[in-house]
Order: structure tokens, then C-alpha cells, then sequence
């Protein structure tokens, strides 16, 4: 107010001073001056310091760290994809410091959406005023949610899947798979090294097409009940995400992807061990999640138990490294369980391990002239870092160094087997039937050859493991039956007897009708643009990316069940790192799983209290309304 006073008395040219203090009167010319006449002084800026500490408290942490570690898979994975080597970061000095520009830049593209999408889940938890009361009073009884909700999610499952299925009629076959064909028709030797469990299965589907001559019925006929199977468990996901409070928004939108969506059509329409395998893995996941989410006590009721037991046998016996994910599960399953709960886990786990590793190898497989398989895939990181540096250093390794691998790979020729994406090549020269002395001396080797080269040895596992992490590589499954390429090597895996004309006549007997082949290359050539640079169709992130950010948001929020529910993922994804080559086949469990850790990140959910009532509590009756689960 003084000030524009003091402007106006200004501008009439008066003296300002001497107005203003006849007009404030006496006593207040010096509080005036002190008010009016001395310039406020002006903010100063607040301290660099002090603005990077604000800026860095604003930080999201966990998100600026997956950004960061996106960042760098996209840079590593790139490097490999484009060249097998280390080329994009290690050439040089200006090489590794464009790559760390490269990495920060994208680290700071992925942190939005990541912080953005990390809020939104922030606020529909909050949303939830008292998150362990939700944990109790939402949850349904599972037979009330699998009454209103299984078969309208299989149905909208099967709209999506079958058309795929009859579009490339009879469907597709891996190649391991005809290897165990011709193992149940006698033609090669009967090896455990593909589960005989799915050889035997596999059988009796190609038995219903014989008498009639046609090996497509019977491939028909199993692809279709593996998509009724597979409908009826990924239905299962979604009806246990329903029971937990899963809105009718977001469930649609997961089923609806999951019908739609080119991945999980193929994914389903392939007959090999590990899509007959997935059959029992997302059951055994959603097992595992509820077994978590009440500390245990639902595996009280016997027929819950009864039914885990029925559920983990095939799943090992399908595929012998889940019995890696079993049992690791169940250690995890020991430390949060109630105490009441512990022996009765103990003892289901122990029936499953006595029939997957003790009675169904060395009684019934040996009874049914069943040889036991090899487990040189657990050596693939081990031997293609060998190879890799033979191949990269060979003048540098000591006789006696060569001589250590050479009794158990032959390493004559090694360097040339060595392929860089696929360690079939050189774990087929492992020597199983090397004695134990012979082994530990190649393991003495290759732990020294590490210390000495541990740029090879990390470049080795990464070229052979980048598609799991970095998405520069699609998900993509077979789609067609030519089989002409696998003749040699089902020539040379056959009876020594066996002809060549034999195995062409049953292999080229599996043929689509040609009617449909213009329809279903215009629906291939579709998918393929379709999937083609799509983040949704990527490997990896299905395979880590969706893992990782899960785990990290528990961490946000400090929520232990959800953190422990990433488990099996991960235990699948270290697998797949120890496997022989990244094929869209072996991550299938990751992709079908995806689903159900999606929707737990939707559901505000925790595990029940340590000490509760005994009564089981999806079992008391509901005093939830249907209000609670709309749809």
C-alpha cells in the first residue's frame, strides 16, 4: 500500500520523503522509511546442494534401478544379438563410454513409465483402508468362485485358441518329440533323456491315428486336449485371481489378452514336453501362491493335499527340472508356514520325490527297458565357457590343460563345435562315462580358466543367455510341420537297421491339407508383423522383465507375500540360463505364469496373520456380498 503511494506522489513530482511523513504523522515517518523506503531484499536461490537432495528424495529408488538395469540389457543384449561378442562396450575406451551414455539415456526413457506405473498400483493399494482385513473378508470360497467363473473364462480362452489350432490343422511338432515317436514305434533305442513319462503319453495319441493310417489324427488329437487342458489351468489362474478380489475390469482384460494375443495361441498348439508339461505347472503355481497367502493351512484339507501330491507328480515327471523348482518352493513354503502345517508338507513332498526319483527310474522305466537319460543340460554354462575359450585362447592352454579337457570333451575339433546361441554342439562330446577322477580335474581347469579369463567366461554365458534379458528377440513359435530337415539326424539317432525310407515315411507322413495353406500363410505373415518389435511379444519380458518388476514393487511396498509369490519364476528363469539354448518353448512356464503375477500385482493382498483361528478360512462361510466381486 505505501508503495503505490509512494509511486503516485512521485509521479506529481512532490517530495516523497516529506509527503509521506506528514501523512503518516508523527511517530511513524521512521517506521515508514523502515517499511516503504528500503528495498525488500530479494530470495536468494536455494543451494545446489539442497536441490539435489530434494530431487533425489522425489527419486523413486527401485524403479531408477530396474530402469537402469533394463538399460543395460538392452545395451548387452544388443551387443550379442548383432555380433556374439562384447564389440558395442569393449573395443575401446570411446566404445564402453558411448555404451554407459547409451544406458543412462535409456534408463531415464524406462524410468517414467515404470515410476508412473508403480503410482498407479501405489494408489489401488492404498485404496484398500485396511489391507490385512482385505486379506481376510474378500477372498471367496474357491468352489464358489470355480462355480460362477471356470467355465466362462474357458470358453473365452477357447475362442482365442482353437481357431489358431484348426487354422494350422494338425498342428505343430517339436523335433525332440518325433525322436521320442520313433522310440515308441521301436525304431530307436528307448532313452530316458527326453521323459519317457511324455513318450508314453505322446504314444497313445499316435496309436489313435494309426489304425487309420493318418499320423495327423492323432497329432490332432492331442494338441486339442492339451488347449482343453491348458484352457481349463489358465482358467484356474483367473477364477483364484476372481476369488482374491481381482475387479471384473482388469480380469477381463487379462482373459481377453490371453485369448487374443498371438503368443499364448502358439504357445498351446505345439506338441512337446515342455507345453504338455505347463498343463500341470500353473496349477502347481496357484498351489504354491495359496499355500503362501495362508501360511499353509489350506493344505490342512485332505483333499487339497491329496490333490497337490496328484499335481507335482506329472509336473516333475513331465519335466525332470521342475523337481528343482518343487522342492526349492517347499523350502520357502518351511520358512512362513505355520507350525502345525510343516509335517504334513514334509510328507506330501516326500511321497512325490519317492515316485519321481526313486520308483518311477529305477523300478518302472527299467521294468519297461527304459535306459536312463544324461544331465549334461546342466552343463551347458560350464562347456560353452570351455569351448568359447579354447576357441578364443587355445594357444595360451597348457598341455596339461588340454589334456584334462580332452578326457572328458575331446578337445580335437572343440573350437569349431563351439556355436555361440546353442550349446547342443559341444555337451554332446561331454563324456558321461568318464571316470569321477577325470571330471574333477576338467572342473580344476575350468575354475582356473576362469580366474584367468573372466571376460570369456562372462561373454560365453551371456551370448547364450542375452534373449532372457535384453527384448531384441520375439517369441516365436513353430508353426509349420516341414520336417525334411531334422531326416540326418533322425536317420542317425534311429536303430542301426532302421532305413532312411522308414523315417521319411513316418516324419513326411505329418503334412497340413493344402487347402489351408493360403489362410494360414496370410495368418502367419499377419502375426509376424504383428509381433515383430512388440514389446508384448518380446522373450524377455516375460522372462525377467515381468519378475523383476513385480519383485520390485513388493519391495516397495514391503510386502513379503508377494515378494516370496516371485519365487517360481525366478527358479524358472535360472534354468532356462543353465539350458542349452533360449528357445520360445522352454520359457512357456514364464510366459503362462506372467498371468497369474500380473493379477497379483492388481489384488491388494497380503499373507494371513502367523496365529489364527483353526478353521480354515476359505472354508467358513462367505460373508462377503457378491458386491465385493462383481462379474
Amino acid at each position: 500500500m505505501f508503495e503505490g503511494s509512494r509511486a503516485r506522489l512521485a509521479a506529481t513530482g512532490l517530495d516523497t520523503d516529506s509527503a509521506a511523513a506528514r501523512w503518516a504523522g508523527p511517530g511513524l515517518s521512521d517506521t515508514y522509511r523502515c517499511a516503504v523506503l528500503r528495498p525488500d531484499p530479494q530470495p536468494q536461490p536455494p543451494h545446489q546442494a539442497a536441490r539435489l537432495r530434494r530431487m533425489l528424495a522425489s527419486t523413486d529408488v527401485i524403479a531408477a534401478v530396474l530402469a537402469l538395469l533394463f538399460a543395460g540389457f538392452f545395451v548387452v543384449g544388443g551387443s550379442f544379438a548383432a555380433t556374439d561378442s562384447t564389440i558395442w562396450f569393449s573395443a575401446s575406451v570411446g566404445a564402453a563410454l558411448g555404451s554407459l551414455l547409451i544406458v543412462l539415456l535409456l534408463a531415464v526413457v524406462l524410468y517414467l513409465p515404470i515410476r508412473i506405473g508403480y503410482r498407479w498400483l501405489d494408489r489401488r493399494w492404498d485404496s484398500a483402508a485396511d489391507p490385512d482385513a482385505a486379506a481376510a473378508a474378500q477372498v471367496i470360497p474357491m468352489r464358489r468362485a470355480l462355480r460362477r467363473w471356470l467355465l466362462p473364462s474357458v470358453g473365452i480362452l477357447l475362442a482365442g485358441w482353437i481357431p489358431w489350432l484348426l487354422i494350422h490343422y494338425p498342428g505343430s511338432v517339436d523335433s525332440d518329440t518325433i525322436t521320442q515317436l520313433f522310440q515308441s514305434l521301436g525304431l530307436a533305442r528307448r532313452v530316458d533323456h527326453h521323459p519317457w513319462f511324455d513318450t508314453a503319453i505322446f504314444g497313445w495319441f499316435w496309436d489313435l491315428g494309426r489304425p487309420f493310417g493318418s499320423y495327423n489324427l492323432g497329432l490332432f488329437a492331442f494338441l486339442l486336449f492339451q488347449v482343453v487342458a491348458t484352457a481349463f489351468a489358465m482358467a484356474l489362474v483367473l477364477v483364484y485371481l476372481a476369488r482374491l478380489g481381482l475387479p471384473r475390469g482388469p480380469r477381463l482384460v487379462l482373459t481377453v489378452f490371453v485369448a487374443a494375443f498371438p503368443t499364448f495361441a502358439m504357445s498351446v498348439a505345439v506338441m512337446s514336453k515342455d507345453t504338455f508339461a505347463a498343463i500341470f505347472w500353473l496349477p502347481f503355481f496357484v498351489l504354491y501362491v495359496e499355500a503362501l497367502r495362508t501360511r499353509g493351512r489350506f493344505l490342512m484339507r485332505p483333499w487339497i493335499a491329496l490333490g497337490a501330491v496328484g499335481v507335482c507328480i506329472p509336473l516333475v515327471l513331465a519335466k525332470r527340472p521342475n523337481v528343482y523348482v518343487l522342492v526349492l518352493c517347499v523350502v520357502v513354503l518351511l520358512l512362513v508356514v505355520a507350525r502345525g502345517t510343516r509335517l504334513r508338507l514334509l510328507l506330501g513332498t516326500g511321497v512325490v520325490l519317492v515316485v519321481t526319483s526313486v520308483l518311477w527310474p529305477h523300478v518302472v522305466l527299467p521294468a519297461l527297458g527304459v535306459a536312463p537319460g544324461t544331465g549334461t543340460d546342466s552343463l551347458s554354462i560350464p562347456l560353452q565357457q570351455t569351448a568359447r575359450t579354447v576357441r578364443q585362447h587355445g594357444k595360451d592352454i597348457s598341455p596339461a590343460q588340454r589334456a584334462a579337457i580332452d578326457r572328458v570333451l575331446r578337445y580335437d575339433g572343440l573350437a569349431k563345435a563351439y556355436v555361440p546361441r546353442r550349446s547342443d554342439s559341444v555337451k554332446g562330446r561331454w563324456d558321461d562315462e568318464a571316470p569321477l577322477s577325470a571330471k574333477l580335474a576338467y572342473f580344476k581347469v575350468w575354475l582356473t580358466q576362469l580366474l584367468r579369463y573372466p571376460g570369456t567366461y562372462f561373454a560365453a554365458t551371456a551370448n547364450n543367455t542375452y534373449e532372457y534379458f535384453a527384448p531384441v528377440s520375439r517369441l516365436d513359435f513353430q508353426s509349420d510341420l516341414d520336417l525334411r530337415r531334422y531326416i540326418d539326424f533322425w536317420v542317425s539317432r534311429s536303430f542301426k537297421g532302421t532305413t532312411r525310407a522308414q523315417v521319411e515315411e513316418v516324419a513326411l507322413a505329418l503334412r497340413p491339407p493344402a487347402a489351408l495353406a493360403p489362410v494360414r500363410s496370410a495368418v502367419n505373415r499377419a502375426t509376424t508383423t504383428f509381433t515383430t518389435g512388440n514389446l508384448l511379444a518380446s522373450k524377455a519380458l516375460y522372462c525377467s522383465w515381468i519378475p523383476l518388476l513385480a519383485l520390485g514393487f513388493a519391495l516397495r511396498r514391503r510386502n513379503w507375500f508377494l515378494a516370496l509369490a516371485t519365487v517360481p519364476l525366478f527358479l524358472n528363469l535360472a534354468i532356462l540360463v543353465a539350458g542349452p539354448i533360449a528357445l520360445p518353448r522352454y520359457m512357456i512356464p514364464l510366459i503362462h505364469g506372467s498371468v497369474l503375477m500380473v493379477g497379483l500385482l492388481l489384488v491388494p493382498i497380503r499373507w494371513l496373520p502367523a496365529r489364527l483361528d483353526p478353521v480354515a478360512e476359505g472354508d467358513r462361510p462367505a460373508a462377503v456380498s457378491d458386491a465385493h466381486h462383481p462379474g
